[in-house]
């Protein structure tokens, strides 16, 4: 999607989510019952180690958040590729993989 009045810069969000957080790898805190978001009870309160388990994603998926955890955002090495090669600035890729 364009940004208006800003000629050139577009946003690149993902709504699909893939469970894929390998949690024998990652490190992580999951919200807790009697918490103040009981309505997120189960889910990543908090992922500091963030490692994914690459045999869970489709084939197909080279754009997605994490179920559970919707901070971050994992592309592929085509989508990062393709996005260096456009020039594409502000993105910090780090390795999600072990």
């Amino acid at each position: 999607m364009n940004i208006t009045d800003h000629v050139g810069y577009v946003v690149l969000n993902s709504t699909r989510t893939v469970p894929c957080l390998d949690e024998g790898r990652s490190q992580f805190v999951k919200w807790e019952a009697g918490s103040h978001r009981a309505d997120l009870l189960g889910q990543y309160r908090m992922v500091t180690e963030l490692t994914i388990d690459v045999g869970i994603v489709p084939s197909n998926a080279h754009f997605f958040r994490i179920a559970g955890w919707r901070i971050a955002l994992i592309v592929s090495e085509i989508v990062k590729d393709a996005m260096e090669a456009q020039g594409c600035l502000g993105g910090l890729f780090l390795p999600v993989t072990r």
